[in-house]
């Protein structure tokens, strides 16, 4: 039996608005893709409310690298502390929905986190707002909050939550049925990393209005989930707290204290942190270092631990600020205790812990001069 609501007019009436199911799941898919507020950010977190970005339509995903897609999940979206959310919709008179989209959307999550890349994602979202004539930097400043967003380190983030297996999957209809209900909350607490929740977006329709009503089923409470799903930035408290020992820490609180605004700063990301500088000879920030409390843990573009280097280098650059930013880099590949984790678009080296510890003055004394040479430019 269809369920009924009422809304008063502005004269006083009542209007009645009988449950309408979608037509088509395409109907629903467009809807969100408009619409991704429908996905209520309230309900999912009180008090802190996800907003959300759409990075594409049907985003394909491999079964392992380097390969083509082999499945493809309905919307790609991210949340303000840039955590990949993959969301399928069904809907619910479907069979699919009681069984086989639970794992589907495990085998989306599980391949997505080993195949799918930072860059892979930009690209697909700078596409996709291109197509509909939007600026990615005015899409991503609605976003955050903020008219000049760090788009380098936003989407640092983005790659920091892929490698930590930080996700969140959304089931999405227009009824949600109770054994998906069940398996959903059951999921919802035994994954410490990905949030899982179903989203039930009900219709309404009546003579001269429509309604749509959300509901968010699955959520954990927040004295219970231990932050479960959540990506809050650290602060130079808690990252220096995350080290497994003291000294570790103040070797990291030094090269901290090398930061000096405005042509140098902190980005404090969900896991970790990056220590970028400016010049005047480079339109952009320039990343020169990444500090992990996570030992032996890769991290944003392989890096781990403690890695210097530069994100840049692949551009076409002044010449100067290459030729410095060259010096800086090589110093460290002639070093026996530095490994290379260079990746895609990086040149950088890391140094472990425990030889960081050891190594301190030098690195101090490297990194205090780069920044030095780059405020000369």
């Amino acid at each position: 039996m269809a369920e009924r609501i009422y809304t008063s007019t502005a004269q006083g009436k009542l209007e009645s608005l009988e449950e309408t199911p979608f037509s088509s799941e395409d109907e629903l898919q467009a809807l969100i893709a408009e619409h991704p507020e429908l996905l209520d950010g309230e309900q999912i977190r009180p008090g802190n409310a996800r907003r959300w970005l759409l990075i594409t339509r049907e985003k394909g995903i491999a079964s392992s690298s380097g390969e083509g897609a082999r499945w493809a999940v309905d919307h790609l979206i991210v949340d303000q502390d840039a955590v990949p959310t993959l969301v399928e919709v069904k809907r619910g008179r479907n069979s699919e929905i009681r069984r086989a989209i639970v794992g589907q959307m495990l085998d989306y999550a599980a391949n997505a986190s080993e195949t799918w890349t930072a860059d892979d994602l930009r690209n697909a979202f700078v596409k996709q707002v291109g197509d509909r004539g939007l600026d990615p930097a005015d899409e991503l400043a609605v976003l955050l909050g903020d008219e000049e967003p760090d788009v380098e380190g936003f989407w640092e983030d983005v790659s920091t939550n892929l490698a930590a297996r930080r996700l969140r999957l959304l089931f999405i209809a227009d009824k949600i049925p109770d054994e998906l209900a069940r398996v959903v909350a059951l999921l919802n607490a035994q994954m410490p990393s990905i949030e899982v929740l179903a989203v039930e977006i009900k219709r309404f329709h009546g003579e001269s209005s429509e309604t749509l009503v959300p509901r968010v089923i699955g959520r954990i409470s927040a004295g219970t989930s231990g932050g479960r799903g959540s990506s809050a930035r650290i602060t130079r408290d808690s990252f220096l707290e995350g080290f497994a020992s003291e000294e570790v820490g103040g070797v990291a609180d030094r090269l901290l204290g090398l930061v000096r605004k405005p042509n140098s700063y902190v980005h404090y990301g969900t896991s970790g942190v990056s220590i970028r500088a400016t010049c005047s000879a480079w339109k952009r920030h320039i990343s020169l270092a990444w500090l992990w409390p996570q030992p032996n843990t890769v991290m944003w573009q392989s890096t781990r631990d403690f890695s210097f280097g530069a994100a840049i280098l692949d551009e076409e650059l002044p010449e100067k600020l290459r030729t410095v930013l060259e010096g800086w880099v090589n110093q460290f590949s002639a070093d026996s205790f530095t490994e290379d984790v260079s990746s895609k678009g990086v040149k950088a080296w890391a140094v472990s812990h425990e030889t960081a510890v050891d190594q301190q003055e030098l690195l101090v004394n490297r990194l205090s001069n780069i920044l030095s040479k780059l405020a000369s430019l």
